[in-house]
């Protein structure tokens, strides 16, 4: 009978013919055309969810903050965010090319992310076909990304900064699979820049790993810190030259650790489960599953690791990476895509069911099995990006064009709404847009007179036309100043509209008549 990765396979166990048994690394012979081939299923799957879903508020904060970078505004400079750079810079970068392109900011940037995403499933079949050395492992693990609704979700209804974390994590895991340390070392600084807590997942798996080598340990760990050390530097350099670095220690540090008011996986268990549950449906028990199965292959690899198998040891460390993980959510965890720094984990999980049974099934049965499960993710996941498929961006973008009609040189302040900017291409009076889990604690240490000053000066300075958040409560600052100041005229999906009666009563008519107001 073969074993899982915990044990050496006999030499008489039946391997992927694909495999040549030269190499250490057990690496395909020439161009495998299967890398390809995922990322384009994966394309034409996510396509069919479509670009134009709903930009809710923290959709927003990305597009809005990639929009600004397109612009050569850094991020957190137009706006205070509480996760990495990159989670702006990326948007960003889709907001250039969209712009050379000739296309919407928006579409672009859902374009890019969707690449990501496709990339990401091409990621995952190369982490499983060379942790497992079989092609059948790698395709299962491609499949079982493909399928996670919340994946889904994000691929083409972003910009999102999940998405591409889930790229750079996979690469990472891949990095110490093929004991490449300063290259692993790389993607968890990027996966860190993009969203600070892989950090601590990601650095315990790729140590474990480095630690479980016969020898070369010390060295091995050094090189990751070198790979890891090179972005930050780099980052932390540009933000200086630029002297902007107090804004990069506030928004990628300090705010994180003195002022967010983290939910823990505790507070509510009953309410998380059936949030996930209702996010991933059936594939919630992918997720489950691959997690299990994974810490199960880390238990019994470790024997093999400790006599140099690499993937041996590189499951152990993705072992390290789950309970990390779950020690994590347990002390942090705001919704279901918090889990998505897992996802290698996941896969690796369910591909590791293939050689499991291939000592229980003859080939063609388990190339059937494998089979099946391909044709079923990729028949159900379509199936799903289209039945969800929405247009809400189509109603938003309307009701922003006629406000702006009825006002064609107002500007816009946001206050906990950046969607209604990024689609009128406007900048905030402040930094300031999001309030909520503790950043008006921020608010209050930094700005002169605190909340309250903050709120005078929007009483004083803010322009004629303010939207607001419907997706949080109003912050109790802003409650006065709506009073005495501002006449509601309207709400559009995600936001309520309000005007100075400045503008002159026949304008507050029209707004309230276009809005439905």
């Amino acid at each position: 009978m073969a074993t899982t990765q915990g044990a050496r396979e006999p030499a008489t166990a039946p391997r992927d013919p694909s495999y040549s048994r030269g190499p250490r690394r057990g690496r395909l012979r020439g161009f495998d055309p299967l890398i390809p081939l995922t990322g384009l299923v994966a394309v034409l799957v996510y396509v069919g969810h479509g670009f134009h879903g709903y930009l809710s508020r923290d959709l927003g904060v990305y597009t809005y903050g990639g929009q600004q970078f397109a612009e050569g505004v850094p991020p957190y400079v137009a706006i205070v965010n509480r996760a990495g750079p990159l989670a702006h810079l990326l948007p960003g970068i889709g907001a250039w090319l969209s712009r050379l392109a000739g296309i919407d900011d928006i579409v672009g940037m859902r374009v890019l992310f969707m690449l990501f995403a496709a990339a990401s499933v091409a990621a995952a079949y190369v982490l499983g076909r060379d942790t497992f050395r079989s092609r059948l492992a790698g395709l299962t693990a491609a499949a079982a990304l493909l399928c996670l609704k919340g994946f889904v979700i994000y691929s083409t209804g972003g910009p999102r900064e999940k998405t591409p974390l889930v790229l750079f994590c996979l690469l990472a895991v891949l990095a110490v699979v093929h004991r490449r340390w300063v290259v692993a070392g790389l993607f968890i600084a990027l996966a860190t820049l993009t969203w600070q807590p892989a950090f601590f997942a990601l650095v315990a798996s790729a140590a474990v790993a480095a630690l479980m080598q016969a020898e070369g340990r010390l060295r091995s760990l050094v090189r990751i810190a070198v790979g890891g050390l090179v972005p930050l530097a780099v980052t932390v350099a540009v933000y200086a030259a630029l002297g902007d670095l107090q804004y990069f220690l506030d928004d990628f540090l300090i705010i994180n650790a003195r002022y967010t008011h983290q939910v823990s996986l505790l507070d509510s268990p009953g309410s998380i489960w059936a949030s996930t549950l209702k996010t991933y449906g059936w594939t919630t028990w992918v997720l489950l599953g691959g997690l299990a199965v994974e810490l199960v292959l880390a238990v019994r690899a470790r024997r093999a690791a400790r006599s140099g198998d690499p993937r041996a040891a590189a499951l152990v460390g993705m072992g390290a990476l789950t309970v990390v993980g779950i020690l994590w959510s347990l002390l942090a965890y705001n919704g279901w895509p918090d889990c998505f720094f897992a996802f290698p984990v996941v896969v690796v999980g369910i591909a590791g069911l293939v050689p499991v049974l291939r000592g229980r099934l003859s080939a063609p049965v388990l190339r059937g099995v494998v089979a099946v499960w391909l044709v079923a993710v990729v028949v159900l996941t379509t199936v799903y990006a289209i039945r969800t498929r929405e247009n809400g961006l189509d109603e938003q973008r309307r009701d922003v064009e006629a406000v702006l009609r009825v006002l064609p040189d107002a500007r816009i302040m946001s206050v906990e709404a950046p969607p209604p900017l990024v689609l009128a291409h406007q900048r905030n009076p402040t930094r300031f847009q999001l309030f909520g889990n503790g950043l008006e604690d921020y608010l209050q240490d930094t700005w002169p007179g605190g909340q309250a000053g903050y709120g005078r000066w929007v009483d004083q300075h803010a322009p004629d036309l303010l939207a607001v958040g419907t997706e949080s409560a109003v912050p109790p600052w802003l409650t006065p100043v709506l009073a005495s100041d501002f006449v509601e005229v309207g709400g559009t999906p995600g936001w309520t509209w309000y005007v100075r009666p400045g503008v002159g009563q026949d304008k507050v008519d029209r707004l309230r008549q276009v809005l439905g107001g």
